[in-house]
């Protein structure tokens, strides 16, 4: 079962736009395990980063190519997303990541077992709850064959 990095360089965050959305295909479930969140900015500035599982959102945009960990993998068949003509609609939320702007840091790792598990065709989308700071993303994914 083929790893995956899918990281997004130092950008705004939005309370109304995702920062980053996650999308499974249609046929290969996904297991996150680890989302980390930097502040990019040069100010202190308290952030409140939502990581929600998401429905809708029409012409996802601004893709991320997933990097393989292991070279030899095949291509990721899921999708990551930067912009939306419509934002997706926010289901529950997951994890609630508190990062200052001025370098702050803050990340979930899973345990074995306590993976963020997305279904095929799900989402997950990462969002601001409140603050619009610069930050930096990297989340780690496993694309689970069949």
């Amino acid at each position: 079962m083929p790893l995956y990095t899918v990281s997004r360089a130092s950008a705004a965050l939005s309370t109304s736009n995702d920062l980053l959305t996650i999308v499974a295909s249609s046929t290969k479930p996904l297991r996150v395990y680890l989302v980390d969140m930097k502040g990019m900015g040069t100010a202190s500035a308290a952030n409140s980063v939502l990581v929600s599982r998401s429905s809708g959102g029409t012409t996802g945009g601004g893709g991320i190519t997933p990097a393989k960990l292991n070279s030899g993998a095949g291509s990721a068949s899921f999708s990551a997303y930067t912009t939306w003509s419509a934002q997706p609609t926010l289901g529950d939320t997951l994890l609630r990541l508190g990062v200052n702007a001025n370098g702050g840091i803050d990340k979930f790792q899973a345990f074995p077992g306590g993976e963020i598990q997305i279904p095929v065709s799900g989402q997950l989308s990462i969002r601001s709850e409140s603050g619009t700071s610069n930050v930096l993303a990297n989340l780690v994914i496993e694309e689970v064959d069949g």
